[in-house]
This record gives structure tokens, sequence and C-alpha cells, in this order.
């Protein structure tokens, strides 16, 4: 397994040292970076899919060599909403290539939840993820700042209920609803509790839980407790503040998200970052959001660079601080070249610090 960290010869800090100077104020060589690559991480190491997600060592090396290919400011591995799910008994499918997913409902009628206990972190398929968070961490702890995606709880009680089931539940069954919220956020803790072992800052994104989708009222009442209790207690076992991803026009919700405890909320490509620099800067660091797809992906050189310095300088003017990174997750063939470029962009800014 490769273990060596190597940082990029255009940044003069570690990205440990970078994000401790932002947080504190002071000067940085460059502005946070993080985009999102998840399962075109695979092309990097030339892992499979299915070991990607199944293997530590292989989960572990593929995060060092990608940190080492494009020097980005984060390194993240799961379980994420699909290895939770799996713990609870759901299945999902692995394409040789491309974004696993989820195929059967697992809970099909209301009276299998009764049968669930929350998984604790010895269950063989968190497990996984827990050595890969161990191997991680011996390598780049104090060097590049370290995350394990939870997921949403609301996305992997759809996971296991179905999204269509599972909105017609809020409104006909709102008990089981907060049963199985029940059932997954207790699951999430014990990954928690686990993952702080081994200095893990948590991640969560939680697609389904978009307002678009949910609507504020069902957001207030079914994922709002829930995820506040999850940031709550991330932050109170690991001594580090959540990063949260949303996707989707989440403006509706923006009262309650500024009040859970968060190192960063990222926002979808669809959202305008000067809005949100205003109206969440002043309670909670932003993160985003260049587009993906039409920018990233199927964009020019120039068009890659005009969108970072466009993001940069509307989302530096958030008053708690700002990360640059994709409105989501690249797409799986994205070209490394356009990763480079993206980077490349967002080392011409420097940190100035707050006055």
């Amino acid at each position: 397994m490769e273990r060596n960290i190597i940082i990029n010869s255009a940044d003069q800090m570690t990205p440990y040292e970078r994000r401790q100077a932002i947080q504190a104020g002071k000067e940085a060589d460059r502005v946070l970076c993080v985009p999102f690559m998840s399962e075109l991480k695979c092309r990097v190491s030339g892992s499979s899919v299915w070991d990607f997600w199944h293997d530590a060592e292989k989960m572990a090396e593929t995060e060092i060599l990608v940190f080492n290919r494009f020097g980005h400011d984060r390194m993240t591995i799961g379980p994420n909403s699909r290895g939770i799910t799996e713990a609870l008994g759901g299945e999902s499918v692995y394409p040789e290539n491309g974004v696993p997913y989820m195929e059967e409902i697992f809970l099909t009628d209301h009276r299998k939840l009764e049968t669930l206990e929350p998984p604790t972190a010895s269950h063989p398929r968190l497990q996984t993820f827990s050595h890969a968070a161990e191997l991680l961490s011996s390598a780049a702890y104090g060097i590049v700042p370290m995350e394990a995606s939870i997921g949403g709880p609301f996305t992997i009680a759809s996971n296991l209920r179905g999204v269509e089931n599972l909105l017609r539940d809020c409104r006909k069954a709102p008990e089981f609803v907060h049963r199985l919220m029940r059932l997954v956020t207790d699951t999430q803790k014990n990954c928690i509790s686990e993952l702080a072992k081994y200095q893990m800052g948590i991640a969560m994104a939680d697609p389904v839980a978009n307002p678009a989708l949910i609507g504020p009222k069902f957001y207030e009442t079914f994922v709002y407790p829930y995820t506040k209790e999850l940031t709550d207690y991330a932050y109170e076992k690991t001594a580090q503040k959540v990063s949260l991803h949303m996707c989707g026009k989440t403006y509706r919700i923006w009262d309650y998200l500024k009040t859970y405890q968060l190192n960063e909320l990222s926002l979808d490509n669809i959202i305008d970052l000067e809005q949100a620099a205003e109206e969440l800067g002043n309670f909670i660091p932003i993160a985003g959001n260049v587009d993906p797809v039409e920018i990233v992906m199927n964009g020019t050189k120039e068009e890659i660079v005009n969108a970072v310095h466009s993001c940069i300088s509307s989302g530096s003017k958030s008053r708690n601080g700002y990360t640059l990174t994709t409105g989501c997750d690249l797409p799986h063939t994205t070209e490394f070249q356009k990763i480079d470029w993206f980077m490349e962009a967002a080392r011409t800014f420097k940190y100035s610090g707050r006055e």
C-alpha cells in the first residue's frame, strides 16, 4: 500500500497547515480547494469500484494516490450513506465503472422495522471503513485533513424504504418515519464514535432532504432534529465541526442549516454563492460551487478558470470562511487535466487573512 504523502510543488503549505492558518484568520498560500471526485478516484488508483468500497487498503491507498496526483485539501472515505444502508440490511449494485446504486427496497413493509437494531461499529461492513480510517490516519494525520462521510439520515432512510414510500409515510405514518430516523441516526452515531478514534472529521450529504423534494415543513419535522443531533454529537466526539453537502435549491431551509455545527456548508452549483455568503456567511463557513458537468467536465480551460475565479470572488465574502469546491461530485469520466486546471486556478488566489 502506498503510504507516502507528496505535497504539490506549487504549494507552500501542507493542507493541514493551510486549514489551521485560515481558521485562525491568518494568511495562507492559497484558498482551500476540494473538488468532489467520488468514484472518479478509482481511475487514478486503478482500483475497481467494488474494491474501492470493500477493501480497506484500497480505500486508503486510493485517497493517498489521488491526493498525490491533485494536491487538494481533504481526504474522504466512507461508509457514506451506502455503507450504512448495507449495514442495516440493504443491498447495493456495484457496476464495473460508475456510481453504485440501490436496486431493491429493503423495508417493504412497516413491520420489518421492528426487527432491526442499530448495528454497532463491530459490524463487518462498518469495520471495513474503520480499518481504512486507521490506515489513512497513520499516513496522513497532521498533513492532510481527513473526513469520513456518514451520508445523511433522510437519504439513508430513503435507501431502505424507497423515496416514494418514505414521502408517503411522512404524510400517512409519521411515527414510523420517526422510528426509522431514530434507527438510522443511532447507527450513524455508532460510526462517529468509532471513526473519532482515528482523528477523522465527519462529512455528511443528504440529497433526498432537498426542500424542493420534501418541502421545508417535512424538513423541520423529519430531518432537522436528527441532523442537529448528529452534528452536535460529531463535534462532541471528534472536536471537529461537520462538512455538510446539500443538493438543490436549499434557500428555504437556510435558517435550519445555519444552526448546525459546521466546518462548511457545501452548496449546489444552482445556488447564488454571493447570496449565500451574505445570508449564511455570518453564521457558518460556506463552500462551492463550480458546475461539475457543464464547466469542469465539459468546459474549456478558460471556462474553468473563469468559474473558479467567480466562485472565489463571491464565496470569499463569507465572514466565517470559504472553501472552493465543485457543486456536486465530478462525473466518473471527467478528464484529469480538467481537475488540474481547477486546482491551478485555485492556486492563483492567496488567502490574505481576515481583518
